[in-house]
């Protein structure tokens, strides 16, 4: 058999060695190893025994690196760097092809899929595989990204801040010529106000922004008129304001594109900027230079930024 050109180290000692240069300390190289430092010490000393050269000067409370070991040391980082580089690349490439990006199933209907287009042609080689679901993913979910309502209380992951929510009443233009009364703050208790139930508020763990809390928000007493209807999805309810059961409570970045067409108007400009209410890109830290993540990142935030002016 031919021998290998290849003369390498013990490639386990060379990692040991890289640690405790990198820390100049063989009880943190032995925490990031999960070893003790005697075993740090051992592997040390068969990577000396191999160079037969010392790599380290040992005094009674530190260590220091020799001229060998300063030699040795970027070398050794470096290969090893790249190397894991590569890993995980190939690792990634053979398991997970794709992206997956969880988002609530509002957004992912009312506002991802109609710019689903765009990002497909800006970046035809991300592949996504995307989860719906009402209310934030947990953080033990297997995930890349994700948008979430809050912050995460997290190390682990950055968050990129998108947009903060801004709320207001829609109809559409036949249901505010034949109830012109709504174009006042007085009107909106004439006709039926079409709501968001307590059954979608429980999956979101945030105060409720219904019709009680928008009155209230904007500095009025609600007067109780007709009748109310409740829905447990944000996408149906705004399917009952377009057959002109009612008016009812809308998000800025769900309704976009209706309000653009004139399919929806707003009847009034009283608002309410929810500004504690933020939504952000969150991705796991170690996954921050991938080119999926990166291009994910920046689609969305040139995508939402006419929502933080």
């Amino acid at each position: 058999m031919q021998e290998s050109r290849l003369k390498l180290p013990p490639l386990n000692a060379l990692r040991t060695f890289e640690a405790a240069a990198r820390h100049l300390g063989f009880n943190k190289a032995a925490e990031e190893l999960f070893v003790t430092p005697a075993a740090v010490s051992r592997q040390i000393k068969v990577l000396e025994a191999y160079f037969g050269v010392a790599l380290f000067k040992r005094t009674h409370r530190s260590i220091e690196l020799t001229e060998a070991g300063m030699l040795l040391q970027p070398t050794a980082t470096h290969a090893l760097q790249q190397l894991a580089s590569v890993s995980e690349a190939l690792v990634q490439r053979r398991h997970r092809g794709y992206l997956t990006l969880a988002i609530s199933s509002a957004f992912a209907q009312l506002w991802f899929m109609p710019r689903f287009a765009s990002l497909n042609q800006l970046y035809p080689e991300l592949q996504l595989h995307m989860l719906s679901r009402e209310g934030n993913p947990s953080l033990d979910e297997e995930f890349d990204a994700a948008v979430f309502l809050g912050q995460p209380q997290s190390p682990r992951y950055v968050a990129e801040y998108l947009f903060s929510e801004e709320v207001f009443p829609v109809c559409t233009p036949r249901f505010l010529d034949q109830h012109p009364e709504v174009a006042t703050l007085e009107g909106l208790s004439q006709v039926t106000l079409v709501d968001l139930s307590a059954r979608h508020w429980a999956s979101q763990l945030w105060t409720p922004i219904d019709w009680d809390f928008w009155f209230e928000a904007v500095g009025i007493e609600r007067q109780r008129g007709h009748r109310e209807m409740q829905f447990s999805q944000f996408s149906m309810m705004i399917d009952a304001v377009r057959q002109d059961i009612g008016i009812g409570l809308a998000w800025r970045h769900l309704v976009e594109p209706q309000l653009a067409s004139g399919e929806l108007v707003r009847p009034l400009e009283e608002r309410y900027m929810a500004k504690e209410r933020c939504h952000y890109l969150v991705y796991d830290r170690r996954r921050a230079n991938s080119p999926d993540i990166q291009a994910l990142s920046e689609w969305l935030l040139a995508e939402t930024a006419p929502l933080r002016e």
